[in-house]
């Protein structure tokens, strides 16, 4: 059975990311996510500089990162954090997360799929109620991360919004 823990905020420094990406068409995400996966898990070992055993997921703009993407260009993330950005692997790529205040809700389930179908539940939750109740507004980053050496059941994956004052 589902459930969510209570959001708390944290103080992080900034998160720098590295892994792979899948461009996907129109709202339907799902072969963006399927294809990041597979992109990611096939060369994870090769990420020889990551911070521990934390997978991150995010909705991502390559343009951000690569010029040469069109602007207009959305994709799914999947990526390890990592000590730098020094030591990205050839033909993988990297991004940064601002540091500074996040609220995390974590998504508790009895399986991996159940975990993954609360992200999109929590981010709502925490965008449209929690984030505006408490004086804040969303910052540039919103991302889950499931660590991967936890162990199982049950399974978290676990939503991080940026937090910013709601009049700054």
């Amino acid at each position: 059975m589902l459930k969510f823990s209570e959001p708390r905020i944290i103080e992080c420094g900034p998160y720098q990311v590295v892994g792979a990406y899948a461009a996907f068409e129109g709202n339907d995400e799902g072969p963006g996510w399927q294809a990041a996966e597979r992109a990611f898990f096939s060369r994870q070992s090769e990420i020889i500089n990551h911070t521990d055993g934390v997978v991150l997921g995010f909705l991502y703009r390559p343009h951000k990162d690569h010029p040469e993407v069109p602007p207009a260009v959305r994709a799914c993330f999947i990526g390890a954090e990592v000590a730098d950005l020094q030591h990205v692997p050839a033909g993988m790529s990297a991004t940064r997360f601002s540091g500074g205040r996040y609220v995390i809700v974590d998504c508790i389930g009895d399986t991996a799929d159940e975990a993954a179908t609360g992200v999109g539940d929590a981010i709502n939750f925490l965008s449209s109620s929690w984030i505006p109740q408490h004086g804040y507004r969303e910052g540039d980053a919103c991302f889950s991360a499931g660590d991967m050496k936890a162990p199982r059941p049950p399974h978290v994956e676990s939503v991080y919004i940026k937090l910013e004052p709601a009049g700054g």
